[in-house]
């Protein structure tokens, strides 16, 4: 699976009802119908009860939809549980891992994101690891390491991955993490994983909202390394007219960039 240049994310956590997706699903769709990069590089990713009514209405625009968490079994008798496979068979083509959020309300280990992680791509699920640091300091480098390490260890390095760099300690914070530290870190990130020949993207997504992205670029402008992939929106972008802000915020920087030799470290 060869992956978008530009990435734009939302995970709705549980916040969304049936209507509040269908709705969100409605006004980006609208939104986007006709645009000249319709859905390129756009994803939800929802419960998994209502993946595949939000995929039948994103993929008017070729938008992807993606799950919130993967079971690190196959098929089998695991009551609960939802295998890659069927999040495939239902239209998943991306899932959430190691979101701090189950770290810390289910105990989910580094061991389970590996297992999961391995899990999707065998199934052709690409992996969204959520990568990042429970505080500023010394050791948040090594704790992203760690975490890059153990979860793409059975991932082999020609299938796709994503890392949502989301440091911890902007989660659920009114201001993102500033965008010099960030633009550093995914240079750091895409450093770790160079040696990799599959598509790699790097997004950020701590408390994400209009305005992030573009803080971002510019820091990376100055660093002249640590341009991101796009962005993931939680909270932020729950309102489709937040989410859609964010879309053209990107898509303006890409825009600026056709013609010339953009200044990305990407493959």
């Amino acid at each position: 699976m060869t992956l978008p240049a530009m990435m734009i994310g939302h995970s709705s956590k549980s916040y969304a009802t049936l209507a509040d997706t269908r709705a969100w699903v409605a006004e980006v769709v609208g939104e986007l119908r006709g645009s000249p990069r319709g859905g390129d590089g756009i994803f939800l990713c929802t419960p998994d009860p209502v993946i595949s009514i939000a995929g039948n209405g994103l993929d008017e625009i070729g938008a992807q939809v993606g799950a919130q968490d993967v079971s690190p079994f196959g098929l089998g008798a695991f009551t609960g549980e939802t295998a890659a496979e069927v999040l495939s068979e239902v239209g998943a083509t991306l899932v959430m891992v190691g979101h701090p959020e189950r770290a810390k309300l289910l105990g989910e280990t580094l061991a389970d994101v590996r297992e999961k992680c391995r899990a999707a791509s065998d199934a052709g699920v690409v992996p969204i690891l959520i990568a990042g640091e429970p505080e500023r300091g010394e050791a948040a480098r090594s704790i992203i390491d760690r975490q890059l390490i153990e979860a793409f260890a059975d991932v082999p390095g020609d299938r796709p991955i994503v890392v949502a760099y989301e440091p911890s300690w902007a989660i659920g914070q009114p201001e993102p993490a500033p965008g010099d530290y960030v633009a550093a870190t995914i240079a750091h990130i895409r450093g770790q994983l160079a040696a990799r020949s599959g598509d790699v993207r790097i997004l950020y997504g701590g408390s994400a909202g209009p305005g992030t992205f573009a803080a971002i670029w510019d820091a990376a402008e100055e660093l002249g390394a640590g341009h991101p992939d796009g962005v993931f929106l939680g909270r932020f972008g729950l309102r489709a007219a937040g989410f859609l802000e964010t879309v053209r915020e990107v898509r303006a920087v890409q825009d600026q960039l056709v013609g010339d030799a953009p200044r990305i470290e990407r493959r």
